[in-house]
């Protein structure tokens, strides 16, 4: 089990469970912190370092086989890396996302094992085969066949870490047949086009872009093992409750940044308790969700959405109350709070999007 955190490193209203980073986790948490700034607005950050140093230490695949620690855990590292820098947080979520879908889900071997161990970084690019599996589009990678020659093709509008040594994982619907699988390729693959994006209104570090996929050749290496719809079973209510972990994590640096209130800001004070109340209750559903995986139970997948959207609002709540409270040295652009208030704004657009999340839940009904 991960140690506590030593009372020197960075701390806020207490960990996110009874177990949190290791010293050496801590200390990093502390590196990333003091260059969260600079991560934020630099497009040509390297990501990789960060997610190497994690997985170094065993922080990147806890739960899952031959690790060092549980899903419980894995979440605590998420968020409070998010406390203090969203950026490397997403970046590590997306890393990690793709180390399961690998290692649970029948990748091949040397590909699973240099993202494991983080020679190389891994994409999740699933925000399409997530809405295809809901009904709300069809995948946006087709699968054709001549012969024994298989190829992929198609746009995917958003993925992270385009990094030139990244293992992309996403879905595939077969021309014909219909049929649907998951895939894992190589960024470096003939045919396949990074289009990364600068100038975000936040995370421009994440290296976050577009793929364009044109007669990508697969072979036998290239599709996971699972079936389809048994890896959307298990997968979704992971990818969800990851999502939540560096969620609550932006709300708990919102909320410790605010600390005393003092003079006109205890006019706001019933807020604050009120948001500090509810990030409680948030972090006991998010540690019951992790409890379940411990357990090797699946989540109420409903619940998870729920989970995620109420994150979200929080999130949003409570950068404005620690902007609120900060007044104007929090507007000022290149401020922590300010870069709290634009990581939160990343939040309704981030897959699944509010506007999914809400017509889920509706349809759920």
């Amino acid at each position: 089990m991960l140690q506590s955190i030593d009372s020197t490193t960075w701390q806020t209203s207490g960990p996110m469970s009874d177990i949190s980073l290791s010293r050496d986790a801590g200390i990093l948490v502390e590196e990333v912190s003091s260059i969260a700034a600079e991560v934020d607005c630099n497009s040509d950050h390297d990501s990789r370092v960060a997610i190497r140093r994690l997985a170094s230490r065993g922080l990147l695949d806890l739960g899952l086989p031959g690790s060092s620690g549980t899903y419980s855990d894995q979440i605590t590292v998420l968020s409070d890396l998010a406390s203090v820098c969203m950026t490397t947080a997403f970046t590590a979520w997306s890393h990690r996302m793709t180390v399961e879908y690998l290692v649970s889900h029948g990748g091949d071997e040397g590909r699973t094992d240099d993202v494991r161990r983080a020679r190389r970084v891994g994409s999740t690019a699933l925000a399409g085969t997530f809405r295809a599996a809901v009904g709300v589009a069809d995948i946006p990678v087709e699968e054709r066949r001549s012969g024994s020659r298989r190829t992929a093709n198609g746009f995917l509008s958003w993925a992270s870490n385009l990094h030139d040594d990244a293992v992309v994982v996403t879905g595939m619907q077969s021309v014909g047949s219909g049929d649907r699988s998951l895939i894992a390729f190589d960024i470096c693959n003939e045919g396949v086009e990074a289009l990364p994006v600068a100038g975000l209104l936040a995370l421009d570090g994440s290296k976050s872009g577009a793929l364009r996929l044109s007669e990508v050749e697969l072979d036998e290496r290239s599709t996971l093992a699972s079936d389809f719809d048994e890896f959307i079973a298990d997968i979704r209510p992971k990818f969800l409750l990851f999502q939540t972990a560096f969620v609550l994590g932006l709300v708990q640096g919102s909320l410790g940044a605010i600390g005393e209130l003092r003079g006109p800001a205890r006019s706001l004070e019933g807020e604050v308790d009120d948001a500090r109340l509810r990030l409680m209750d948030l972090r006991t559903r998010l540690e019951d969700g992790g409890s379940a995986l411990d357990a090797g139970r699946r989540p109420d997948l409903r619940s998870c959405l729920q989970l995620r959207l109420d994150a979200s609002h929080l999130a949003t709540r409570s950068s404005q109350l620690e902007l609120s409270v900060r007044g104007g040295s929090g507007y000022v652009a290149g401020s922590a709070t300010a870069r709290r208030v634009r990581e939160a704004l990343f939040l309704p657009v981030q897959s699944p999007t509010e506007a999914q999340l809400r017509w889920e839940l509706e349809a759920s009904l």
